[in-house]
C-alpha cells in the first residue's frame, strides 16, 4: 500500500516536471549543500538553498538516477542518488526531449517496470544518448575556444611581465593561465597569489601595481621567513623565544619557535633566527628571559637589496614568561621532523590508530637514529 502511494506520489511530481521541463530537470531534494532540487519549478526548494534548511520530497524512485537513465551496469539503486546520479546529463536535453523522458519515466513506473531493479532498460532512447554525448563534446569545444580567448586577453594585459620572464617557461604559463584571477596558487616559486586586490594588507605596499605585486613574489622566493609565512596561511598556534637584544622601541629574539596547523589537523613546528618585533608588550622582560605568546602574523614591503615581500609577527598577546627548557633545541626539531616523515610514510599507516605505533620498536629506532646522523651531519 505504502508503495502504491509512493508511486502516485512521484507521478504527481513527474507531472509538475513535465508541465515546468523549460526550466530543466530536478530532483528531489535539496539543502544548504545544494542538492538536485530545482527551485523554479519547486519554488519550496528555495528555502533549503538559502537557509540551509532539508527539503525532501517522497518519491519511489529518481529518473536521474544513472542505472535508470543508462540501464544496467551503468549506476547502483542501491547507492542511492547521491552516489549515482545523472541529473547532470539530463541538463543537456533540450525540453521537448526532457518532457519526453519524463513521460516515459511516468509510464514505466505506473506499469510497474521499476518494481523490481534487478535488470532496467535504459530510459534513454540511443538517439537520447547519442544527443548528451555530442552536447558534451560540444560544450567542451566551446569551453576550450573561450580558455584560449581567456588566455590570449591575460597574455595581452601581462605582456610586460611575460616579457620579463621570457626565458622561463614555468613561470610564462602561470602567468598566462592565473593572470587576474582571485587564486592562490603553489608553484615552483613558492605561493603566489594572482588576486587584483592582494597588497591591500601589506605594510609598505601601498603604491605597488599589480605587475609590481606579482613580481616581489616571485623575486621573494626562497628569502622569506617561510615560518611565519606557513603561519600566515594556516593556523598559528603559538610562538616562543629568548630575548637577545633589548632597544628604546624594539626587541630581538635570538629565535623564535613556532606551532601551528594545517587545515586538515596535521600541525608544524619550526623557527626563524633573530627576529625583531616592536617592544610594546614586552617592556618588562630582560634580556634571557625566555617567554611565550600568541601574534598576528603579516606581510610587508622589505627594502634594502631591492624589493621582498616577507613576514613578521605584531600585536602579541597571551605574553607569558616560560624557562628554557620549554625552548625546543634545534636536534628537537630535527627529530620531530623525522618522526613525522616516518609516520607519513609507514607501511601500517592505514591501519594505525596514531595511539599506539604498530612497528617493530628497535627496527624504528635504529632509522631514526640513522636518520638523524644523516640530517644532523649536513
Amino acid at each position: 500500500m505504502k508503495s502504491k502511494q509512493t508511486k502516485k506520489e512521484t507521478a504527481n511530481l513527474i507531472d509538475v516536471m513535465i508541465r515546468h521541463a523549460d526550466k530543466g530537470p530536478s530532483g528531489f531534494w535539496t539543502d544548504d549543500y545544494e542538492g538536485c532540487g530545482n527551485p523554479k519549478i519547486f519554488p519550496e526548494f528555495e528555502e533549503g538553498l538559502k537557509h540551509g534548511k532539508y527539503v525532501h520530497k517522497t518519491h519511489y524512485l529518481c529518473p536521474w538516477n544513472t542505472a535508470v537513465l543508462y540501464g544496467k551496469g551503468h549506476g547502483n539503486i542501491n547507492t542511492g542518488c547521491y552516489h549515482s546520479c545523472s541529473i547532470r546529463d539530463a541538463n543537456y536535453l533540450s525540453a521537448e526531449m526532457l518532457a519526453a523522458v519524463l513521460t516515459r519515466f511516468k509510464e514505466q513506473l505506473q506499469s510497474g517496470k521499476y518494481d523490481r531493479t534487478e535488470h532496467i532498460n535504459p530510459l534513454l532512447t540511443k538517439d537520447e544518448q547519442s544527443y548528451i554525448r555530442q552536447q558534451k563534446i560540444l560544450e567542451e569545444e566551446n569551453q576550450e575556444k573561450q580558455r584560449k580567448k581567456d588566455r590570449d586577453a591575460k597574455a595581452i594585459k601581462a605582456a610586460a611581465l611575460i616579457k620579463k620572464y621570457q626565458n622561463n617557461e614555468h613561470l610564462k604559463e602561470l602567468i598566462t593561465t592565473y593572470y587576474g584571477d582571485d587564486i592562490f596558487v603553489l608553484s615552483k616559486f613558492g605561493n603566489i597569489d594572482f588576486s587584483l586586490n592582494g597588497t591591500t594588507d601589506i605594510v609598505g605596499g601601498e603604491k605597488l601595481t599589480y605587475d609590481d605585486y606579482l613580481d616581489v613574489q616571485i623575486q621573494s622566493y626562497g628569502k622569506q621567513r617561510s615560518w611565519f609565512a606557513m603561519c600566515c596561511y594556516n593556523i598559528p598556534d603559538k610562538f616562543m623565544g629568548c630575548i637577545e637584544k633589548k632597544a628604546k622601541k624594539n626587541i630581538c629574539f635570538q629565535r623564535i619557535y613556532v606551532s601551528g596547523m594545517y587545515p586538515d589537523g596535521d600541525c608544524f613546528e619550526g623557527k626563524e633566527d633573530h627576529v625583531w618585533m616592536d617592544i610594546q608588550g614586552f617592556e618588562d622582560f630582560k634580556v634571557g628571559d625566555c617567554v611565550s605568546f600568541n601574534s598576528e602574523v603579516y606581510r610587508y614591503i622589505k627594502t634594502g637589496n631591492g624589493k621582498i615581500l616577507d613576514y613578521a609577527l605584531r600585536n602579541p598577546q597571551d605574553i607569558q614568561q616560560i624557562t628554557s627548557y620549554e625552548l625546543p633545541s634545534d636536534d628537537d626539531l630535527i627529530k620531530q621532523s623525522i618522526n613525522q616523515i616516518l609516520c607519513e610514510t609507514c607501511y601500517f599507516s592505514e591501519h594505525c590508530s596514531k595511539t599506539y605505533c604498530l612497528r617493530n620498536q628497535e627496527e624504528l629506532q635504529t632509522l631514526k637514529e640513522q636518520m638523524f646522523r644523516i640530517v644532523s651531519a649536513k
